[in-house]
């Protein structure tokens, strides 16, 4: 089982509330007055996921002002907003230059040092913050992220406690509190958080995942997978969740379908798979006992073994273990597809050839029996055209993955999921402008939902279509 659990970052907050102050003096207003202009337009800019206008705009307000706080603080966002992380920082500097008891500035600065891996500076501004303003719930919730990196887990409860105790409704407290919990091994503790936090917005992807891990912990392997199916609803790229069902699938004897998790989760994140299977592969190390099982799942668990083999480039153990499938079935087509992959990485291209052709003959062998074709009689839901194009993303067709986001979209426009979804598909069609609209929109629609986790990872896709 990974390790590894999804984890709600630190929230940054918006201060909407910020007033600008006018000079008495005629002159002095009119300039203000454009100023504010500027201003208005940056925040609009913003608020519409179009950041490089939003910073012209607090460019020119700032031009015009230099000391126009409120300025500095939106061009920080959209700085970060856009991945750069350092602009923002400067820019926060100035803010806390201009205000030194903004608890809002000191925690937004401390979020972001934090994903720079400055974790002392990161803890000094949430100090300070909390200093200035004893009851910012947002302080302390970044805070309690902060310790569950530093493994500080009762700390971060106890931050996590303030924060409910301020703001019950805040899901973000239950779920960072559900994290320390599992670490200390309260599950029960642990999933009582999820479903709080769930309760309060039941499209917490992080909840789920978090909830399934409970779950693996206490042996509840059906109602982990369920939770897995959730968060892979929601999110149809989430590695971590294909390669902890795998893993739970095993534990089952569901041997294939942990191979199609593990191969789903390799497409999108090799490292961090081969991670994971460096991890569980201790568990793998002794041929499945064929006295226990019958050849059916011997066979299964012996592929599942050549997989995870394979992706550890032990070639050789990855051989013997298709081997000893073709002993027990010679017409194991996935077998000789497999072993032909291993024997063209060890350099044996006539033997990878000659597994190709046995392939091709036992294909040839078997007569072709199309698939039952279901008429639907009533127009899908949004849910369902998710799911429709949940599959067809995983099925790579990417054309008709957009038709069934586009259905998602017609009745919620601000779906992040659908967007983010569809800008996948985008993305691997080669239509870069729709994929970066549409991440654009769903990062900005997570940033206000205040699932920062979502929305930073949507911004590191852009940063990487960008280049």
């Amino acid at each position: 089982m990974s390790g590894d659990k999804h984890q709600q970052d630190e929230n940054m907050v918006l201060s909407g509330n910020s007033k600008v102050s006018k000079s008495p003096s005629t002159g002095i207003k009119d300039v203000q007055s454009d100023a504010d202009t500027w201003l208005s337009q940056g925040i609009a800019s913003f608020q519409q996921g179009d950041y490089r206008r939003a910073i012209a705009a607090f460019n020119q307000a700032l031009q015009i002002n230099p000391d126009l706080a409120q300025a500095y603080h939106y061009r920080a966002m959209s700085h970060y907003c856009q991945g750069d992380a350092l602009g923002a920082i400067g820019d926060f500097d100035e803010v806390l230059r201009l205000n030194p008891q903004n608890a809002q500035a000191y925690s937004d600065r401390g979020l972001i040092l934090a994903t720079l891996n400055d974790r002392w500076g990161a803890m000094q501004d949430y100090n300070q913050a909390l200093q200035i303003d004893p009851n910012y719930a947002k302080g302390y919730l970044n805070r309690s992220m902060l310790r569950l990196a530093l493994e500080d887990y009762q700390g971060a409860i106890a931050d996590c406690d303030q924060v409910i105790r301020m703001n019950p409704n805040l899901a973000e407290g239950y779920l960072n509190r559900g994290i320390a919990r599992f670490e200390v091994e309260a599950y029960q503790d642990a999933i009582g958080d999820c479903d709080r936090a769930l309760a309060i917005n039941r499209d917490l992807t992080a909840a789920y995942f978090n909830r399934g891990m409970n779950q693996i912990a206490l042996g509840a392997y059906q109602e982990a997978i369920a939770d897995f199916n959730h968060v892979l609803e929601l999110n149809p790229n989430d590695a971590q969740a294909y390669l902890n069902r795998g893993y739970v699938r095993l534990q089952l004897g569901e041997n294939w379908s942990s191979i199609e998790d593990f191969d789903q989760a390799m497409r999108l994140e090799p490292v961090a798979a081969k991670a994971f299977f460096q991890q569980i592969a201790n568990t793998l190390n002794q041929e499945p006992d064929a006295v226990e099982d019958d050849e059916s799942k011997l066979i299964q668990g012996l592929m599942v073994q050549g997989n995870l083999r394979y992706q550890l480039g032990d070639y050789q153990a990855a051989l013997n273990a298709y081997n000893q499938v073709l002993n027990l079935d010679p017409n194991c087509t996935e077998a000789y597809n497999q072993r032909s992959t291993v024997r063209s990485a060890m350099g044996d291209y006539q033997g990878a050839i000659a597994d190709l052709d046995r392939v091709k003959t036992l294909s040839l062998a078997t007569p072709f029996s199309p698939e039952p074709v279901s008429v639907a009689t009533d127009e899908p839901t949004p849910q369902e055209y998710h799911k429709i194009g949940v599959h067809k993303l995983n099925q790579e067709d990417f054309h008709g993955a957009i038709e069934a986001f586009n259905y998602v979209l017609q009745d919620n426009q601000n779906n992040a999921t659908a967007l983010t979804c569809r800008g996948f598909a985008y993305r691997r069609l080669g239509d870069k402008p729709r994929a970066i609209a549409d991440f654009q929109k769903a990062a900005k629609v997570f940033y206000e939902q205040g699932d920062m986790k979502s929305s930073q990872e949507v911004i590191k896709t852009l940063k990487k279509l960008r280049q």
